[in-house]
């Protein structure tokens, strides 16, 4: 836990780890019918984040948070992979064993379509294996080990690298589903997030129930949906042509929500979120889209001045309440602040 430096021993004290919160797209697919399942595509926002701090402590200790037993039972599952050389190279063999003191500083708003599960596991995690300086493992050993990556693997690949993402699908032998495709989200461009108060999305079992009601997507509409990515999403993207780029999203994410049509009752989940889509697009702005199984809407637009427009337009216009945040793409991933004592 220390490194020497001209003969000076710099003892970690204190780390931060903050990751990017996820947006998903839309699946490729769902169902057996097909050799790769779900596949996808997604982007990393720069809010709301996901935010713990670690600090040495004379025994382990998570401070209490909605998602204290979440952030344990994490590190729990992350030690037990690791089990072997914490107990050889740190004298290590429990979890309660770690001397850590460890509060969780922020958190998304939970089953709202941030990915705040993923991000959450996966940041506790690095945030002790940082601690101990051990060397980062890829993300379908660290996803894995605590349980992530079933399905999706946009928010595990996001977490480390940013940007915008597109998962190829994952074959029964993948740990984790591979990426496709990788690149920095336009800086330029805004993004807000539209949350109902009135309603939440689904998680835990709830979900896998929903995916084991649904129907078997066929390989054509699999290939179909990539399509829309392959000729309309990523030459919008790269060409920063909003137009083009919100044109496919809304299309991409319209078709993926049909799949979901016998739980939501629509490609969007509930009454109001079609309705937020609805308004959204009358006003002209083409990138709307829901966040996984929502609430969470989207939209993307070019600036500051349009996102801010937005807003005071769905605050003045909508009736009920709701939660609005204005962000950009976060194209880095994962960050992580150290602190340290040094000795002589």
């Amino acid at each position: 836990m220390s490194v020497t430096k001209l003969g000076t021993i710099l003892v970690l004290e204190q780390l931060t780890v903050s990751a990017p919160s996820r947006l998903h797209f839309g699946l490729f697919s769902v169902g057996n019918k097909v050799n790769r399942r779900f596949g996808g595509a997604g982007m990393m926002i720069d809010g709301p984040r996901t935010t713990i701090e670690i600090s040495r402590a004379p025994q382990f200790e998570i401070l209490p948070h909605r998602d204290a037993p979440a952030c344990h039972k994490a590190i729990r599952a992350w030690f037990k992979s690791l089990q072997v050389p914490l107990q050889n190279d740190f004298s290590l063999s429990h979890v309660s064993e770690l001397p850590l003191r460890i509060e969780i500083k922020a958190t998304p708003p939970r089953h709202s379509g941030f990915g705040s599960g993923t991000q959450l596991a996966l940041t506790a995690a690095f945030a002790v294996n940082s601690f101990f300086e051990l060397p980062v493992p890829p993300p379908e050993e660290i996803a894995v080990s605590i349980g992530r990556g079933k399905r999706s693997a946009i928010g595990s690949h996001g977490f480390f690298k940013g940007g915008f993402l597109v998962d190829r699908g994952k074959l029964s032998s993948d740990l984790l589903a591979p990426l496709d495709f990788h690149v920095d989200f336009p800086s330029n461009w805004r993004v807000v997030t539209i949350i109902s108060q009135l309603s939440t999305g689904l998680s835990g079992n709830q979900e896998l129930d929903a995916f084991s009601q649904l129907p078997q997507t066929t390989q054509q509409e699999r290939l179909n949906m990539i399509k829309i990515v392959r000729d309309h999403v990523l030459p919008g993207l790269l060409n920063e042509d909003l137009e083009t780029f919100g044109n496919g999203i809304f299309e991409f994410g319209r078709r993926s929500g049909m799949m979901f049509e016998k739980i939501q009752n629509g490609p969007y989940h509930g009454t109001e979120a079609q309705s937020l889509v609805n308004k959204i697009r009358a006003l002209g702005i083409q990138g709307v889209g829901q966040s996984s199984w929502g609430p969470c809407i989207f939209a993307v637009l070019n600036n500051d001045s349009e996102a801010d427009e937005l807003m005071a337009w769905l605050t003045t216009n909508h009736e009920g309440p709701l939660s609005l945040n204005k962000c950009q793409a976060d194209n880095h991933g994962v960050r992580c602040y150290q602190s340290a004592r040094s000795t002589n």
